[in-house]
Protein backbone atom coordinates (compact mmCIF):
# COMPACT_ATOMS: atom_id res chain seq x y z
CA UNK A 1 0.00 0.00 0.00
CA UNK A 2 2.91 2.30 1.03
CA UNK A 3 4.11 1.85 -2.39
CA UNK A 4 0.97 2.65 -4.46
CA UNK A 5 0.61 5.76 -2.46
CA UNK A 6 4.13 6.64 -3.48
CA UNK A 7 3.81 6.14 -7.25
CA UNK A 8 0.52 8.03 -6.95
CA UNK A 9 2.35 11.10 -5.71
CA UNK A 10 4.96 10.77 -8.12
CA UNK A 11 2.41 10.69 -11.15
CA UNK A 12 0.41 13.78 -9.35
CA UNK A 13 3.10 16.35 -10.84
CA UNK A 14 2.20 15.69 -14.43
CA UNK A 15 -1.24 16.97 -14.04
CA UNK A 16 -0.07 20.13 -16.29
CA UNK A 17 2.06 19.68 -18.91
CA UNK A 18 3.15 21.06 -22.32
CA UNK A 19 0.61 20.30 -24.90
CA UNK A 20 2.55 22.42 -27.67
CA UNK A 21 4.54 20.49 -30.39
CA UNK A 22 6.92 22.10 -33.15
CA UNK A 23 6.14 21.36 -36.93
CA UNK A 24 9.04 20.97 -37.87
CA UNK A 25 8.71 20.60 -41.78
CA UNK A 26 5.49 22.81 -42.36
CA UNK A 27 5.68 26.31 -43.52
CA UNK A 28 2.84 27.67 -41.38
CA UNK A 29 2.77 26.86 -37.82
CA UNK A 30 0.43 24.05 -36.34
CA UNK A 31 -2.12 25.58 -34.00
CA UNK A 32 -3.67 24.63 -31.06
CA UNK A 33 -6.47 21.51 -31.91
CA UNK A 34 -3.64 20.32 -34.40
CA UNK A 35 -1.18 20.22 -32.30
CA UNK A 36 -3.21 18.53 -28.95
CA UNK A 37 -3.00 14.87 -30.52
CA UNK A 38 0.67 15.20 -30.28
CA UNK A 39 1.03 16.42 -26.93
CA UNK A 40 -1.39 14.13 -25.38
CA UNK A 41 0.95 11.27 -26.50
CA UNK A 42 3.46 13.03 -25.30
CA UNK A 43 1.77 13.60 -21.78
CA UNK A 44 0.99 9.87 -21.69
CA UNK A 45 5.08 8.85 -22.38
CA UNK A 46 5.76 11.49 -19.71
CA UNK A 47 3.49 9.45 -17.04
CA UNK A 48 4.92 6.22 -18.15
CA UNK A 49 8.51 7.34 -17.77
CA UNK A 50 7.55 8.86 -14.42
CA UNK A 51 5.36 5.67 -13.08
CA UNK A 52 8.81 3.86 -13.98
CA UNK A 53 10.49 6.24 -11.88
CA UNK A 54 8.39 6.65 -8.95
CA UNK A 55 8.79 2.22 -8.96
CA UNK A 56 12.78 2.84 -9.06
CA UNK A 57 12.39 5.48 -6.51
CA UNK A 58 10.49 2.79 -4.23
CA UNK A 59 12.75 0.33 -4.60
CA UNK A 60 15.38 3.23 -3.51
CA UNK A 61 13.08 4.41 -0.38
CA UNK A 62 12.68 0.72 0.63
CA UNK A 63 16.84 0.34 0.36
CA UNK A 64 18.11 3.71 1.38
CA UNK A 65 15.36 5.13 3.07
CA UNK A 66 14.49 8.74 2.49
CA UNK A 67 15.47 12.56 3.10
CA UNK A 68 13.29 14.93 4.01
CA UNK A 69 15.39 17.60 1.98
CA UNK A 70 14.49 21.36 2.02
CA UNK A 71 15.67 23.56 -0.53
CA UNK A 72 15.86 27.40 -0.99
CA UNK A 73 17.51 29.74 -4.20
CA UNK A 74 19.23 32.95 -2.78
CA UNK A 75 20.14 35.59 -4.93
CA UNK A 76 23.57 35.93 -4.20
CA UNK A 77 23.85 39.72 -4.77
CA UNK A 78 20.21 40.91 -2.90
CA UNK A 79 20.06 38.14 -0.62
CA UNK A 80 16.81 37.38 -1.42
CA UNK A 81 14.83 34.40 -1.87
CA UNK A 82 13.96 33.18 -5.00
CA UNK A 83 11.34 31.16 -6.89
CA UNK A 84 13.27 28.76 -9.31
CA UNK A 85 13.53 25.82 -11.30
CA UNK A 86 15.25 22.53 -9.62
CA UNK A 87 16.39 19.70 -11.01
CA UNK A 88 18.13 16.52 -8.69
CA UNK A 89 19.60 13.75 -10.34
CA UNK A 90 20.89 10.58 -8.98
CA UNK A 91 24.66 10.26 -8.94
CA UNK A 92 23.83 6.42 -9.27
CA UNK A 93 22.20 6.36 -11.90
CA UNK A 94 22.34 9.55 -13.42
CA UNK A 95 18.03 9.73 -13.70
CA UNK A 96 16.65 13.02 -12.67
CA UNK A 97 14.28 12.44 -9.55
CA UNK A 98 10.52 12.89 -10.02
CA UNK A 99 9.87 15.65 -7.10
CA UNK A 100 6.45 14.78 -5.23
CA UNK A 101 4.52 18.18 -4.75
CA UNK A 102 6.58 20.47 -7.60
CA UNK A 103 5.42 21.26 -10.43
CA UNK A 104 6.93 19.63 -13.20
CA UNK A 105 8.42 21.13 -16.21
CA UNK A 106 10.06 19.71 -19.05
CA UNK A 107 13.75 17.66 -18.90
CA UNK A 108 13.60 16.08 -15.13
CA UNK A 109 13.13 20.17 -13.96
CA UNK A 110 10.14 21.29 -11.40
CA UNK A 111 9.32 24.55 -10.63
CA UNK A 112 9.53 25.79 -6.81
CA UNK A 113 8.74 28.66 -4.56
CA UNK A 114 11.56 30.21 -2.59
CA UNK A 115 11.12 27.10 -0.17
CA UNK A 116 10.28 23.42 -0.81
CA UNK A 117 10.51 20.70 1.05
CA UNK A 118 10.93 17.41 -1.14
CA UNK A 119 11.51 13.76 -0.47
CA UNK A 120 14.41 12.03 -1.82
CA UNK A 121 16.40 8.72 -1.56
CA UNK A 122 19.38 8.60 1.04
CA UNK A 123 22.32 8.84 -1.48
CA UNK A 124 24.49 10.64 -3.79
CA UNK A 125 22.70 13.88 -5.28
CA UNK A 126 23.34 16.52 -7.67
CA UNK A 127 21.54 19.62 -7.46
CA UNK A 128 20.75 22.49 -10.06
CA UNK A 129 18.70 25.63 -10.62
CA UNK A 130 18.31 28.58 -12.26
CA UNK A 131 15.99 31.74 -11.59
CA UNK A 132 14.56 33.13 -15.03
CA UNK A 133 16.45 33.79 -17.77
CA UNK A 134 19.30 36.17 -15.53
CA UNK A 135 20.83 33.96 -13.67
CA UNK A 136 23.90 31.40 -13.68
CA UNK A 137 22.73 27.82 -13.04
CA UNK A 138 23.58 27.01 -9.22
CA UNK A 139 25.01 23.42 -8.51
CA UNK A 140 25.82 21.98 -5.65
CA UNK A 141 26.34 17.92 -4.76
CA UNK A 142 26.03 16.15 -1.41
CA UNK A 143 25.53 13.18 0.20
CA UNK A 144 22.47 12.28 2.19
CA UNK A 145 23.20 8.42 3.03
CA UNK A 146 21.86 7.90 6.90
CA UNK A 147 20.32 11.67 7.23
CA UNK A 148 16.54 11.83 7.36
CA UNK A 149 16.64 15.62 7.55
CA UNK A 150 18.76 17.74 5.04
CA UNK A 151 18.60 22.11 4.21
CA UNK A 152 20.55 23.52 1.22
CA UNK A 153 20.25 26.77 0.15
CA UNK A 154 21.76 27.18 -3.04
CA UNK A 155 22.87 30.91 -4.03
CA UNK A 156 22.04 32.21 -7.65
CA UNK A 157 24.25 34.70 -9.20
CA UNK A 158 22.43 37.15 -11.19
CA UNK A 159 24.32 38.40 -14.91
CA UNK A 160 21.77 40.46 -15.97
CA UNK A 161 19.16 42.91 -14.16
CA UNK A 162 16.74 43.62 -16.50
CA UNK A 163 14.52 45.15 -14.14
CA UNK A 164 17.43 47.68 -13.65
CA UNK A 165 16.78 48.59 -16.75
CA UNK A 166 13.63 48.83 -17.03
CA UNK A 167 12.89 46.11 -19.44
CA UNK A 168 9.66 43.78 -18.09
CA UNK A 169 8.66 40.15 -19.71
CA UNK A 170 5.19 39.22 -20.86
CA UNK A 171 3.97 35.98 -22.65
CA UNK A 172 1.47 36.79 -24.85
CA UNK A 173 -0.40 33.80 -25.63
CA UNK A 174 -1.15 30.90 -23.07
CA UNK A 175 -3.90 28.50 -22.15
CA UNK A 176 -4.10 25.55 -19.46
CA UNK A 177 -6.27 22.72 -20.20
CA UNK A 178 -6.94 18.96 -19.04
CA UNK A 179 -6.22 20.28 -14.80
CA UNK A 180 -8.38 21.14 -12.14
CA UNK A 181 -8.55 24.77 -11.03
CA UNK A 182 -6.86 24.15 -7.71
CA UNK A 183 -3.98 22.82 -10.04
CA UNK A 184 -4.25 25.86 -12.25
CA UNK A 185 -3.94 28.33 -9.43
CA UNK A 186 -1.45 26.71 -8.27
CA UNK A 187 0.76 26.91 -11.62
CA UNK A 188 -0.07 30.30 -12.18
CA UNK A 189 1.15 31.37 -9.02
CA UNK A 190 4.45 29.59 -9.15
CA UNK A 191 5.28 28.85 -12.44
CA UNK A 192 5.52 32.57 -13.85
CA UNK A 193 7.99 33.80 -10.42
CA UNK A 194 9.81 30.54 -11.07
CA UNK A 195 10.19 31.56 -14.66
CA UNK A 196 11.12 35.62 -13.88
CA UNK A 197 7.96 36.49 -16.07
CA UNK A 198 6.33 40.18 -15.18
CA UNK A 199 3.15 39.69 -17.11
CA UNK A 200 1.13 36.35 -18.35
CA UNK A 201 -1.77 37.41 -20.33
CA UNK A 202 -4.39 34.12 -19.74
CA UNK A 203 -6.47 34.04 -22.42
CA UNK A 204 -10.33 32.79 -23.17
CA UNK A 205 -10.67 30.25 -26.05
CA UNK A 206 -13.51 28.65 -27.55
CA UNK A 207 -13.73 25.22 -29.39
CA UNK A 208 -17.10 22.85 -29.78
CA UNK A 209 -15.46 20.73 -26.90
CA UNK A 210 -13.31 23.17 -24.76
CA UNK A 211 -14.94 21.56 -21.84
CA UNK A 212 -10.99 21.11 -20.50
CA UNK A 213 -9.79 24.75 -21.41
CA UNK A 214 -9.62 25.25 -17.56
CA UNK A 215 -8.35 29.08 -18.14
CA UNK A 216 -12.12 29.75 -19.31
CA UNK A 217 -13.04 30.00 -16.20
CA UNK A 218 -10.86 33.23 -14.87
CA UNK A 219 -11.75 36.15 -15.52
CA UNK A 220 -9.74 39.76 -14.99
CA UNK A 221 -11.30 40.14 -11.67
CA UNK A 222 -10.58 36.56 -10.88
CA UNK A 223 -6.88 36.78 -12.15
CA UNK A 224 -6.32 39.92 -9.82
CA UNK A 225 -7.29 38.30 -6.96
CA UNK A 226 -5.11 35.53 -6.99
CA UNK A 227 -2.42 37.83 -8.13
CA UNK A 228 -2.59 39.84 -5.78
CA UNK A 229 -0.90 43.18 -5.35
CA UNK A 230 1.33 42.42 -7.86
CA UNK A 231 -1.20 42.31 -11.05
CA UNK A 232 0.68 39.98 -13.22
CA UNK A 233 -2.04 38.07 -14.16
CA UNK A 234 -4.20 39.66 -16.84
CA UNK A 235 -7.22 38.77 -18.75
CA UNK A 236 -7.32 38.26 -22.32
CA UNK A 237 -8.87 36.23 -25.22
CA UNK A 238 -8.25 34.23 -28.87
CA UNK A 239 -10.36 34.98 -31.36
CA UNK A 240 -9.86 32.44 -34.31
CA UNK A 241 -11.22 30.78 -37.54
CA UNK A 242 -10.20 27.53 -39.59
CA UNK A 243 -11.73 25.77 -42.47
CA UNK A 244 -13.41 22.60 -41.51
CA UNK A 245 -10.64 19.89 -40.56
CA UNK A 246 -8.28 22.52 -39.34
CA UNK A 247 -7.51 23.62 -42.86
CA UNK A 248 -5.58 27.08 -43.19
CA UNK A 249 -8.54 29.75 -42.60
CA UNK A 250 -8.89 33.05 -41.79
CA UNK A 251 -6.47 32.90 -38.98
CA UNK A 252 -5.97 33.62 -35.03
CA UNK A 253 -5.68 36.80 -33.11
CA UNK A 254 -5.21 37.68 -29.46
CA UNK A 255 -7.35 40.53 -27.59
CA UNK A 256 -5.79 41.45 -24.63
CA UNK A 257 -6.61 42.87 -21.40
CA UNK A 258 -10.31 43.12 -22.79
CA UNK A 259 -12.92 44.25 -21.20
CA UNK A 260 -15.51 41.81 -22.59
CA UNK A 261 -15.11 38.93 -24.87
CA UNK A 262 -16.20 39.21 -28.36
CA UNK A 263 -18.59 37.28 -29.53
CA UNK A 264 -18.20 34.69 -31.01
CA UNK A 265 -14.72 33.65 -29.63
CA UNK A 266 -14.34 31.21 -32.54
CA UNK A 267 -15.74 31.41 -35.80
CA UNK A 268 -17.39 28.96 -37.79
CA UNK A 269 -18.17 24.89 -38.22
CA UNK A 270 -14.92 24.09 -38.52
CA UNK A 271 -14.12 24.71 -34.90
CA UNK A 272 -17.31 25.44 -32.98
CA UNK A 273 -19.10 22.62 -35.58
CA UNK A 274 -22.13 24.80 -36.27
CA UNK A 275 -22.72 28.00 -38.37
CA UNK A 276 -20.72 29.25 -41.28
CA UNK A 277 -17.16 30.87 -42.42
CA UNK A 278 -19.12 34.29 -42.43
CA UNK A 279 -17.74 36.24 -40.31
CA UNK A 280 -13.90 37.54 -40.96
CA UNK A 281 -11.54 38.11 -38.04
CA UNK A 282 -11.99 42.20 -38.61
CA UNK A 283 -15.42 42.19 -37.24
CA UNK A 284 -14.25 41.37 -33.92
CA UNK A 285 -10.27 43.33 -34.15
CA UNK A 286 -12.52 45.96 -34.82
CA UNK A 287 -14.88 45.65 -31.70
CA UNK A 288 -12.24 44.93 -29.50
CA UNK A 289 -9.82 47.36 -30.38
CA UNK A 290 -13.16 50.00 -29.72
CA UNK A 291 -12.69 48.62 -25.84
CA UNK A 292 -9.44 49.46 -26.11
CA UNK A 293 -8.08 46.06 -26.08
CA UNK A 294 -4.41 45.12 -27.98
CA UNK A 295 -4.42 42.82 -30.93
CA UNK A 296 -1.28 40.97 -31.53
CA UNK A 297 -1.51 38.13 -34.35
CA UNK A 298 -1.06 34.43 -33.48
CA UNK A 299 1.23 31.65 -34.90
CA UNK A 300 4.06 33.42 -37.22
CA UNK A 301 1.68 33.92 -40.49
CA UNK A 302 -0.13 31.03 -40.23
CA UNK A 303 -3.91 32.36 -41.38
CA UNK A 304 -4.87 34.11 -44.46
CA UNK A 305 -6.17 37.50 -42.87
CA UNK A 306 -2.94 38.66 -41.79
CA UNK A 307 -1.39 40.95 -44.49
CA UNK A 308 -4.84 42.63 -45.57
CA UNK A 309 -4.87 43.51 -41.50
CA UNK A 310 -1.41 44.62 -41.59
CA UNK A 311 -2.44 46.65 -44.41
CA UNK A 312 -5.31 48.30 -43.05
CA UNK A 313 -3.55 49.15 -40.01
CA UNK A 314 -5.24 47.11 -36.92
CA UNK A 315 -2.58 44.80 -35.72
CA UNK A 316 -0.56 46.05 -32.46
CA UNK A 317 1.94 42.93 -33.32
CA UNK A 318 3.20 39.77 -34.37
CA UNK A 319 3.36 37.18 -32.43
CA UNK A 320 6.73 34.61 -33.36
CA UNK A 321 7.09 31.44 -32.35
CA UNK A 322 4.00 31.50 -30.16
CA UNK A 323 3.31 27.52 -29.62
CA UNK A 324 3.93 26.25 -33.04
CA UNK A 325 5.71 26.89 -36.55
CA UNK A 326 8.98 25.90 -37.71
CA UNK A 327 12.11 27.49 -36.88
CA UNK A 328 13.17 28.31 -40.38
CA UNK A 329 13.98 31.79 -41.96
CA UNK A 330 12.78 34.99 -41.10
CA UNK A 331 13.15 36.36 -44.18
CA UNK A 332 10.69 34.30 -45.78
CA UNK A 333 7.32 35.77 -43.47
CA UNK A 334 8.41 38.92 -41.10
CA UNK A 335 10.99 40.78 -43.27
CA UNK A 336 9.09 40.87 -46.27
CA UNK A 337 6.28 42.78 -44.26
CA UNK A 338 9.11 45.43 -43.11
CA UNK A 339 10.52 45.43 -46.53
CA UNK A 340 7.20 46.89 -47.82
CA UNK A 341 7.59 49.89 -44.95
CA UNK A 342 5.28 48.62 -42.75
CA UNK A 343 5.88 48.50 -38.84
CA UNK A 344 5.56 45.33 -37.08
CA UNK A 345 6.54 45.01 -34.01
CA UNK A 346 7.72 41.48 -32.64
CA UNK A 347 6.07 39.49 -29.66
CA UNK A 348 5.65 35.68 -28.51
CA UNK A 349 4.05 33.39 -26.07
CA UNK A 350 3.43 29.72 -25.37
CA UNK A 351 -0.22 28.93 -26.55
CA UNK A 352 -0.34 25.91 -24.31
CA UNK A 353 0.83 25.85 -20.88
CA UNK A 354 4.53 27.87 -20.39
CA UNK A 355 6.25 24.89 -21.82
CA UNK A 356 9.46 26.84 -22.97
CA UNK A 357 10.52 30.63 -22.01
CA UNK A 358 9.38 32.32 -24.76
CA UNK A 359 8.51 35.55 -24.08
CA UNK A 360 8.72 39.47 -25.28
CA UNK A 361 10.65 42.36 -23.27
CA UNK A 362 9.64 45.77 -23.30
CA UNK A 363 10.88 48.96 -21.87
CA UNK A 364 8.67 51.05 -19.59
CA UNK A 365 9.36 53.77 -17.15
CA UNK A 366 7.34 54.08 -13.70
CA UNK A 367 5.65 51.21 -12.23
CA UNK A 368 4.62 47.83 -14.59
CA UNK A 369 1.27 48.49 -15.51
CA UNK A 370 -0.07 46.32 -18.36
CA UNK A 371 -2.16 49.10 -20.70
CA UNK A 372 1.27 51.31 -20.84
CA UNK A 373 3.37 47.52 -21.36
CA UNK A 374 0.90 46.91 -24.54
CA UNK A 375 0.93 50.54 -26.07
CA UNK A 376 5.01 50.30 -25.92
CA UNK A 377 4.42 47.18 -27.42
CA UNK A 378 2.46 48.25 -30.18
CA UNK A 379 5.49 50.91 -30.68
CA UNK A 380 7.50 48.02 -31.71
CA UNK A 381 10.09 48.68 -28.61
CA UNK A 382 10.47 45.37 -27.76
CA UNK A 383 12.60 41.92 -28.46
CA UNK A 384 11.16 37.93 -28.17
CA UNK A 385 13.71 35.28 -27.12
CA UNK A 386 14.03 32.10 -25.06
CA UNK A 387 16.77 32.37 -23.48
CA UNK A 388 19.48 35.08 -24.73
CA UNK A 389 18.85 38.46 -23.68
CA UNK A 390 19.32 41.65 -26.45
CA UNK A 391 20.02 45.03 -26.81
CA UNK A 392 20.40 47.24 -29.87
CA UNK A 393 21.45 51.14 -30.36
CA UNK A 394 21.69 53.11 -33.34
CA UNK A 395 23.13 56.29 -33.01
CA UNK A 396 21.32 57.16 -29.49
CA UNK A 397 18.21 55.36 -31.27
CA UNK A 398 16.64 52.79 -29.84
CA UNK A 399 14.61 49.67 -30.76
CA UNK A 400 11.34 51.04 -32.54
CA UNK A 401 12.51 54.61 -32.75
CA UNK A 402 12.68 55.69 -36.52
CA UNK A 403 15.56 57.77 -37.68
CA UNK A 404 14.73 60.35 -40.35
CA UNK A 405 17.91 61.21 -42.46
CA UNK A 406 18.24 64.25 -45.02
CA UNK A 407 20.93 62.58 -46.88
CA UNK A 408 23.09 59.47 -46.40
CA UNK A 409 25.34 58.97 -43.71
CA UNK A 410 27.70 57.09 -41.76
CA UNK A 411 25.93 55.26 -38.25
CA UNK A 412 27.05 53.73 -35.46
CA UNK A 413 25.26 50.72 -34.35
CA UNK A 414 26.15 49.10 -30.43
CA UNK A 415 24.41 45.75 -29.60
CA UNK A 416 24.78 43.20 -27.35
CA UNK A 417 23.24 39.34 -26.28
CA UNK A 418 23.82 37.46 -22.76
CA UNK A 419 22.65 34.18 -22.09
CA UNK A 420 23.27 30.99 -19.88
CA UNK A 421 23.58 28.57 -23.14
CA UNK A 422 25.82 29.69 -25.48
CA UNK A 423 23.88 31.22 -28.32
CA UNK A 424 26.77 31.00 -30.76
CA UNK A 425 26.58 34.21 -31.97
CA UNK A 426 24.78 37.66 -32.49
CA UNK A 427 24.10 38.95 -36.48
CA UNK A 428 23.54 42.95 -36.98
CA UNK A 429 20.46 42.67 -40.06
CA UNK A 430 19.38 45.42 -42.31
CA UNK A 431 17.03 45.35 -44.40
CA UNK A 432 16.54 41.49 -44.18
CA UNK A 433 20.10 40.72 -44.81
CA UNK A 434 22.69 39.94 -42.35
CA UNK A 435 25.79 42.66 -42.85
CA UNK A 436 27.82 41.90 -39.22
CA UNK A 437 28.21 38.77 -37.45
CA UNK A 438 29.85 38.23 -33.76
CA UNK A 439 30.51 35.12 -32.05
CA UNK A 440 29.96 34.58 -28.35
CA UNK A 441 32.19 33.63 -25.81
CA UNK A 442 31.91 32.44 -22.49
CA UNK A 443 31.93 34.63 -19.03
CA UNK A 444 31.98 32.57 -15.72
CA UNK A 445 28.58 30.71 -16.16
CA UNK A 446 27.18 32.70 -18.98
CA UNK A 447 28.30 33.46 -22.72
CA UNK A 448 28.60 37.03 -24.12
CA UNK A 449 28.97 38.89 -27.68
CA UNK A 450 29.04 42.48 -28.26
CA UNK A 451 28.44 44.82 -31.80
CA UNK A 452 30.07 47.82 -32.40
CA UNK A 453 30.00 48.38 -36.05
CA UNK A 454 29.51 51.27 -38.64
CA UNK A 455 27.21 51.15 -41.35
CA UNK A 456 26.82 53.58 -44.59
CA UNK A 457 22.85 53.96 -44.91
CA UNK A 458 22.21 55.41 -48.36
CA UNK A 459 18.64 54.02 -48.44
CA UNK A 460 15.94 53.90 -46.36
CA UNK A 461 15.17 50.66 -44.36
CA UNK A 462 15.71 48.95 -40.86
CA UNK A 463 18.00 47.07 -38.61
CA UNK A 464 17.56 44.89 -35.72
CA UNK A 465 19.76 42.37 -34.18
CA UNK A 466 19.28 38.50 -33.76
CA UNK A 467 20.86 35.52 -32.79
CA UNK A 468 21.77 32.83 -35.63
CA UNK A 469 18.46 30.05 -35.55
CA UNK A 470 19.37 26.39 -34.58
CA UNK A 471 22.52 27.12 -32.46
CA UNK A 472 21.36 25.39 -29.70
CA UNK A 473 18.97 24.51 -26.94
CA UNK A 474 17.77 26.39 -23.73
CA UNK A 475 17.70 24.03 -20.30
CA UNK A 476 13.90 22.91 -21.76
CA UNK A 477 15.52 21.55 -24.75
CA UNK A 478 13.40 23.97 -27.11
CA UNK A 479 15.87 25.68 -29.72
CA UNK A 480 17.30 28.67 -28.65
CA UNK A 481 15.84 32.33 -31.08
CA UNK A 482 15.86 35.86 -29.83
CA UNK A 483 15.21 38.90 -32.23
CA UNK A 484 14.47 42.25 -31.68
CA UNK A 485 12.49 44.55 -33.77
CA UNK A 486 13.33 47.07 -35.99
CA UNK A 487 15.09 50.36 -35.70
CA UNK A 488 13.80 51.65 -38.86
CA UNK A 489 15.59 54.56 -41.11
CA UNK A 490 13.57 56.77 -43.38
CA UNK A 491 15.83 58.77 -45.80
CA UNK A 492 14.53 61.89 -47.27
CA UNK A 493 11.10 61.16 -46.20
CA UNK A 494 10.82 57.85 -47.02
CA UNK A 495 10.45 54.24 -45.99
CA UNK A 496 11.66 51.28 -47.58
CA UNK A 497 9.56 49.94 -50.44
CA UNK A 498 10.51 46.88 -52.40
CA UNK A 499 7.68 46.70 -55.75
CA UNK A 500 8.77 43.06 -56.65
CA UNK A 501 8.36 42.02 -53.00
CA UNK A 502 4.89 44.01 -52.86
CA UNK A 503 4.15 42.49 -56.36
CA UNK A 504 4.22 38.85 -54.64
CA UNK A 505 2.05 39.72 -51.27
CA UNK A 506 -0.26 41.76 -53.43
CA UNK A 507 -0.22 37.89 -55.77
CA UNK A 508 -0.68 35.90 -52.09
CA UNK A 509 -3.67 38.24 -51.12
CA UNK A 510 -5.40 37.09 -54.76
CA UNK A 511 -4.68 33.63 -53.68
CA UNK A 512 -6.12 33.84 -50.70
CA UNK A 513 -9.53 35.32 -52.22
CA UNK A 514 -9.53 32.39 -54.74
CA UNK A 515 -9.43 29.83 -51.23
CA UNK A 516 -11.99 32.06 -49.46
CA UNK A 517 -14.20 31.08 -52.14
CA UNK A 518 -13.33 27.53 -52.75
CA UNK A 519 -13.29 26.90 -48.75
CA UNK A 520 -16.12 29.12 -47.70
CA UNK A 521 -19.35 28.18 -46.46
CA UNK A 522 -21.82 30.85 -46.00
CA UNK A 523 -25.25 31.70 -45.25
CA UNK A 524 -25.69 34.49 -48.70
CA UNK A 525 -23.64 36.99 -50.38
CA UNK A 526 -23.75 39.28 -47.74
CA UNK A 527 -21.48 36.87 -45.72
CA UNK A 528 -19.35 36.08 -48.09
CA UNK A 529 -18.95 40.00 -49.35
CA UNK A 530 -17.93 40.69 -45.93
CA UNK A 531 -15.24 38.17 -45.54
CA UNK A 532 -14.18 38.79 -49.21
CA UNK A 533 -14.24 42.70 -48.77
CA UNK A 534 -10.86 42.68 -45.78
CA UNK A 535 -8.79 40.86 -48.38
CA UNK A 536 -10.09 43.20 -51.18
CA UNK A 537 -9.44 46.27 -49.16
CA UNK A 538 -6.30 44.72 -48.60
CA UNK A 539 -5.36 44.61 -52.13
CA UNK A 540 -6.59 48.02 -52.57
CA UNK A 541 -4.23 49.13 -50.50
CA UNK A 542 -1.30 47.90 -51.38
CA UNK A 543 -1.96 48.83 -54.87
CA UNK A 544 -2.00 52.36 -53.72
CA UNK A 545 1.44 51.68 -52.52
CA UNK A 546 2.81 50.65 -55.61
CA UNK A 547 0.96 53.58 -57.56
CA UNK A 548 2.79 56.21 -55.35
CA UNK A 549 6.14 54.21 -56.11
CA UNK A 550 5.34 54.32 -59.48
CA UNK A 551 4.24 50.58 -60.29
CA UNK A 552 1.66 49.63 -61.61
Amino acid sequence: MAVRQYIFCSIAVVTILSTCTWDWGTKSCVAHEQTLPAARKRQNEDRVRLLAQARTDSSVKERLGRCHLTLELIDVQTQQALAGNLRITDDNTGHALALSGLIQRPEGWFAMSQRATVSVPQTQLSIAAFHGLETELGKTSLDLSGKEKAHVRLRLKRFYDAAHKKQWSGNTHFHLNRTSRKAADRYLQVVPKADDLDLLYVSHLKAFDDHTYITNEYTAESLAQLAGNHQTLRHGQEHRHDFKDFVEGYGHVMFLDIQRLIEPVSIGPGLMHTGSDGIPLRRGITAARSDGASVIWCHNRYGLEDLPNWMSGVLDAQNIFDGGGEHGSYKDTYYRYLNIGLTVPFSTGTDWSIYDFSRVYVPLDGPLISPAWLRQLAAGRSYITNGTLLELHVYDHDVGDTIRLAEPTTVGITGNAMGRNDFRAIELIHNGQMIHTVKSHRQDGHFLAAIDFSVKVDQPGWFALRIPLQTGNNEFAHPLFAHSSPIYVELRGKRIFQPQLAQQLLLEMQRSVSAIKKRGIFDNDQEKDAVLNVHRNGIAALQERLKRHGQD
